[in-house]
């Protein structure tokens, strides 16, 4: 069984809005219109979440339209709203459609509503797509970062051939660097126990010549002295651009020391 569309028509004339409805079906969209004229009214059927489009002349006696957009862009913002008018102008047109409005349709040009309808039902599906998709990805991310700091676990990017490189929030607090701070490879080196240091450039330069997937094991010593022992694991991510090398890796911090000292190994 289909679904009726729900839409909130803000319409004075019955006349009218009969023909916008039996236009609409004519075309195949199954439709159920709840007609206001007041501000009220308008409000009202605002409230109601099972609304998914809104219709609106731009005069009515004791409202307008202009104003009914921007209720809406308040209270529903996610709705696609279309003036359906027989007065509105060209110059007022494309300001509605600048403040929001997403369509327009002359009365005197009515076989214009059914494709517009699509096309706006359409454009907020794709909105509210992303919008979830979005919202997914931010949930990732904060599950993420929330996992690595509780793992002692931070990640990099490492582009070989340009040097950038990218570090998680973790990685720097492992670092205990500024995340303002952009990472290189020598600030890695920098923050290297000095004694591990010439391990861990031997390996860097392997890999930057094999490119090769790779694991190390040293220490870091801190601007106050201490010395925190890290496991760190990358390897080289696919790619479709044969001008890029993207490794990407993970840095553990060990706690309790029970990491083995200098272990170092390409794979």
């Amino acid at each position: 069984m289909t679904s009726l569309l729900r839409i909130l028509l803000l319409e004075d004339d019955p006349t009218d809005a009969a023909l916008m409805q039996e236009l609409l079906e004519a075309d195949n969209i199954a439709c159920e219109l709840t007609r206001v004229q007041t501000r009220t009214g308008y409000l009202s059927g605002l409230e109601d979440s099972g609304i998914e489009l809104i219709l609106a002349d731009y005069k009515l006696p004791s409202f307008d339209g202009l104003s009914a957009l921007k209720l809406a862009q308040n209270v529903r913002p996610d709705l696609p709203f279309i003036f359906v008018s027989g007065t509105l102008g060209e110059e007022v047109a494309i300001e509605a459609l600048k403040i929001g409005a997403t369509d327009y349709v002359l009365k005197s040009r009515l076989s214009r509503l059914a494709p517009s309808v699509k096309r706006a039902l359409r454009e907020a599906g794709d909105r509210a797509r992303r919008k979830r998709a979005e919202e997914a990805l931010r949930r990732s991310e904060m599950y993420l970062a929330e996992a690595q700091a509780l793992s002692h676990t931070g990640s990099f990017g490492w582009e070989i051939l340009s040097g950038e490189i990218y570090w998680s929030d973790e990685t720097y607090r492992i670092f205990e660097i500024e995340p303002t701070t952009k990472p290189t490879v020598e600030m890695t080196l920098d923050r290297t126990h000095p004694d591990d240091r010439p391990y861990l450039r031997q390996i860097i330069e392997r890999v930057a010549l094999e490119r090769s997937s790779f694991s190390a094991e040293h220490r870091l010593r801190m601007p106050n002295g201490s010395v925190k022992h890290v496991r760190v694991v990358a390897r080289r991510a696919a790619s479709e651009d044969s001008g890029r090398v993207l490794f990407i890796g993970a840095l553990t911090r060990a706690e309790g020391n029970r990491f083995s000292f200098n272990g170092i190994g390409l794979g």
